[in-house]
């Protein structure tokens, strides 16, 4: 049963009936969780904040007829000036859908929770390359989950064991280091594209996420 308080971060808001909305909300506690609320988000509130996209909140969740329910919400951080910059937008879109789709409902995840705040954290400083902070956490979180090998045994993956070199280095020192440390992370255009087609066809290979609809590849 899913109850009290909890951190998390909104993936996505569903307009339900009679004014209710259902949150797709990554959590401290609970993984990622599907909750209904009737909270009212018009105006600038830290309630009507919270049950927004792009936003870091705390959230008091309460059980209703076998569903989640938020009771009340208050916003901790928002990321609403991604809006401001169309590819920092695009970029925070895409990491926001493929934590949705790779993590199972109700299944605590805190280190993966941990290092999608750190990415967003680390998006909102960048004034530009704002793909080498996508392609880093997406590498991290295919780790994270304990789906992408060690590089020495890339040569067993069909996908993996036809990089070129310069490929293979990027992704081992993406491996080999935090995502702390990817504050001046830069990516030539090609390479940035390059990884990011694979890594995306590496999880719907492994994971059967499906397609993406914030794919940056489809702009490109």
């Amino acid at each position: 049963m899913i109850y009290g308080e909890c951190e998390g971060v909104v993936v996505r808001q569903t307009k339900a009936l009679k004014g209710r909305r259902i949150l797709l909300i990554v959590t401290d506690r609970y993984g990622k969780l599907s909750a209904g609320t009737s909270l009212s988000e018009k105006g600038k509130s830290k309630s009507a904040l919270a049950t927004r996209p792009f936003t870091h909140g705390r959230y008091q969740l309460t059980q209703g007829r076998g569903h989640t329910n938020i009771a009340s919400a208050e916003t901790i951080k928002s990321y609403y000036g991604f809006g401001e910059d169309y590819d920092k937008f695009l970029n925070a879109s895409l990491i926001l859908e493929f934590t949705g789709k790779i993590l199972p409902e109700e299944s605590p995840a805190p280190d993966i929770y941990e290092l999608l705040l750190t990415c967003l954290d680390l998006l909102e400083r960048r004034k530009r390359n704002f793909d080498a902070v996508a392609v880093a956490y997406l590498v991290k979180i295919l780790q994270f989950s304990g789906v992408f090998p060690e590089a020495e045994n890339f040569r067993y993956d069909e996908l993996l064991s036809a990089l070129n070199f310069d490929i293979v280095n990027i992704l081992v020192y993406l491996m080999e280091n935090p995502l702390s440390r990817m504050e001046k992370l830069a990516l030539d255009e090609d390479k940035s594209a390059e990884l990011l087609r694979l890594i995306l066809r590496y999880a719907e290979r492994h994971l059967d996420i499906g397609s993406l609809k914030s794919n940056l590849l489809n702009d490109t």
